[in-house]
Order: structure tokens, then sequence, then C-alpha cells
């Protein structure tokens, strides 16, 4: 889909709005069918036919339910936006019918397909029936045309309207609402030394506030308003450029819970085995959680588990077998504070990505960079610095590891 596309290079979120092609209300046609075309008359593509070709999209041939109502699928939707999971919820939704042929509006198909994102399904069920969400879904026509709409889907972007349009036209859509300047080609092309035989090359990135700390609320409050868009973008280029991200599963908590990094492999670090399952971050690509033996964590979904040491993880252990069991060579870490701590302590990091954004958290007890307990002033580690830049109030930093 365009939007996760956008979402993931961009560092952006999509709100989506239910807008009913064929509400309740509205009469079956019983007009007579089209005739169908001289036989001998040479295809014409529609317009979406075009896009889908210029974007290298080919729809699967699965027969779909034709004039299906749909209201159901959308109080579905707008539940799953009261837990945050909504956009995975839009991705399956869209899998079942195109590529399934699924009957999206049968509530039982709702209720399976919600299955692992939503947290209560119940409670999901109860809004389907009583149609808890009735007035915040948009009935085709005169509703949408007042709103603007005329053709599904319509992106809102910058004060601005986009009917089904080419994934290049909506980039720079998005490129102008962010007000990115077009020289900025920071991490675009990111290059790093060789990968060493026993461990992936291993890199940092956080952003952080003047004093240090590395969030805006309480440790367990969202941190996405920290950084800039801006920030969020190069955030994505320097997830592109990884084999694989790790990052404690506290973390993943304290991000959106529709956070889809990047990277193709996502390893999640626990210590007692608690991770958030319905996270976006364990959907889609290869996903792991690394663990000790003794912690209480099993596989889930796709979700395989990587263990690495007795009673207590064992980051050189796990970092060996990521590099010569699974071919990762770049890895990149988005923290928490601890999980830096513990990987800069054992002196298994390489390069430190910083953003250094324009505020002031002030406080005792905070997350920062990186927490952990103080090294001796002999062992210090000396990094230098390779690049730095200022876009707009942020500062963006990059240090690599003198060895």
């Amino acid at each position: 889909m365009q939007a996760r596309r956008l979402e993931r290079e961009f560092g952006v979120s999509f709100e989506w709005l239910s807008y009913e092609l064929i509400p309740d209300a509205l009469e079956w046609s019983t007009s007579t069918p089209a005739s169908p075309p001289p036989a001998n008359k040479a295809p014409t593509p529609s317009r979406f036919d075009l896009i889908k070709a210029a974007d290298g999209v080919v729809m699967p041939a699965a027969e779909r339910p034709k004039q299906m109502r749909t209201h159901n699928a959308h109080e579905a939707v707008e539940y799953a936006k009261t837990e945050g999971v909504a956009d995975a919820l839009v991705e399956r939704l869209y899998r079942a019918l195109w590529e399934d042929g699924e009957t999206i509006n049968d509530p039982v198909v709702l209720r399976r397909l919600a299955a692992g994102i939503v947290m209560d399904l119940d409670a999901l069920d109860d809004a389907i029936r009583n149609r808890r969400f009735e007035d915040k879904i948009i009935g085709f026509d005169e509703d949408a045309y007042a709103s603007g709409v005329y053709n599904v889907p319509t992106f809102f972007i910058g004060g601005e309207k986009y009917a089904e349009q080419p994934y290049v036209v909506l980039r720079q859509a998005v490129k102008n609402a962010l007000g990115a300047p077009e020289g900025t080609s920071l991490y675009s092309d990111l290059a790093f030394p060789a990968a060493p035989v026993d461990r992936p090359y291993t890199f940092i990135n956080m952003v952080t506030t003047i004093d240090g700390k590395s969030v805006s609320g309480t440790r367990d409050e969202s941190v996405s308003d920290l950084g800039s868009k801006i920030d969020r973008l190069l955030m994505r280029r320097i997830e592109s450029a990884a084999d694989a991200i790790m990052t404690g599963a506290q973390t993943i908590r304290a991000t959106s819970p529709a956070w889809d990094p990047m990277s193709p492999r996502r390893i999640a670090v626990t210590r007692s085995g608690d991770v958030p399952q319905h996270a976006a971050f364990f959907e889609c690509g290869e996903s792991y959680v690394a663990a000790c033996e003794s912690a209480a964590v099993e596989p889930f979904g796709q979700t395989q588990v990587l263990r690495a040491g007795r009673d207590s993880l064992d980051f050189p252990l796990l970092l060996s077998r990521l590099r010569k069991e699974m071919g990762v060579e770049r890895l990149l870490v988005s923290g928490g504070s601890e999980l830096n701590a513990e990987l800069l302590r054992l002196d298994l990091v390489d390069e430190l990505f910083w953003t250094v954004a324009p505020k002031v958290k002030l406080g005792h007890g905070l997350p920062t960079y990186a927490g952990g307990d103080p090294l001796p002033r002999e062992a210090l580690l000396r990094f230098e610095l390779m690049s730095e830049q200022v876009i707009g109030d942020e500062l963006f930093l990059r240090y690599r590891r003198r060895r």
C-alpha cells in the first residue's frame, strides 16, 4: 500500500478515514450491465491500472465479492484506532480482500483478521454489532463530495488532496509537507567499514534533549514527539542501511504500536520474557526475541526466539550468532538506554548516531543516551566525530569508535 510505503520511507503516519462506498441505505443497482466491448478492440487500461503499472504493482487475480457492503469493516478499523493498531488491521483487510477475495464485512472474518492485533476481540465484536462508530464513517456520495473526496483512495497531504496518484507524486507531496530541503542528503548513502568476523558492525541511533534525556514524558510514555519529522526521515535512512535492527522490549512499548522499521530483520531484547507481541514490530519481515535460557518466553506467530546465555543475556554470543548464523553484517541498535549502555560497556559498538533536539527535559533518574554503571576514568570509550549537520534547530552527529 502506498500509505505504508510512505510511512516507512519518511517516518510519517497517516490517519485512516472511513469512507463507505456502498452504505447500507444505498439500494443495489438493478440496471442492465454494460455490453462487453467488441472482441477485436484493444483493451483500454484505466487510470488506476496505469498507476499500478507505474508503481510496479501487480494485483492478485482473486475473485472478490461484487458490490460488497463494508460498514462492519469500517467499524472494526475505527475500534482498532482506540487500541492504536488501525494500520496493522487495515493492511490485513487489504490483503484479505485483494489477495484472498474474502468478504471483509463478515464479523466472523473480521474477528479472525483482528486476532493477534486487537487486544479485546469481544469489544471489537460489540463495536461492530452496535455500530459504535457510525458517526465517524462517511458515506458516499454527498457526504464524501462535501469533504472533497470523489475517488478512493484520496490522500490529504500538507493541506492538498491527491486522488489515485503514482507513488512518485505522493512522495514529492510528503517531502514538500515536511519542508525538508531538497539538498538534505544526510545519511542517504551511508557506508560502513567491513564487519568484524565475529560480530556485526554495530551502530546506535538515538535522539535526546539538549540535557541528554531520551524521553519527553515519563519512562513508559511515547517518545514520538522528541525528534522532528526530519529526525524521523533520517532515522528511516539509517534503518535502511542496516541488515537488522535490535531494540529493547520497553522501547517498543514506548514507540508507536505501528512502528515498522525499514530493516527486514528485527530483534527485540528482553530479560523478563515480557514483550509486546501485538506491536507492528513483529508483523513484517523476520522477527526474533533475544533472551537468556532461563527467560520465560516462547515463539509466537512468526517470531522466533534466540537464546544466548544461561541466566543473563550473553551479548557477545548473541552478536556472534547474528553474524555467523544469520549473516548480519550491519546491526542498528535503537535503545533503550540500558541496552545501549550494556553494549557500550562490552565495547561492542562501532558508531553512534545522535540527534540533539532543541529541548530541555531536566529530572533525576530519567533514561539518557546510555545509562548503566559509570566507567572508570582510565576506561572511558573514545570516539571521533565523523560528521555534523544542523537542520533547523536540530543537530545531527555521527561518531566512530577510536580503536
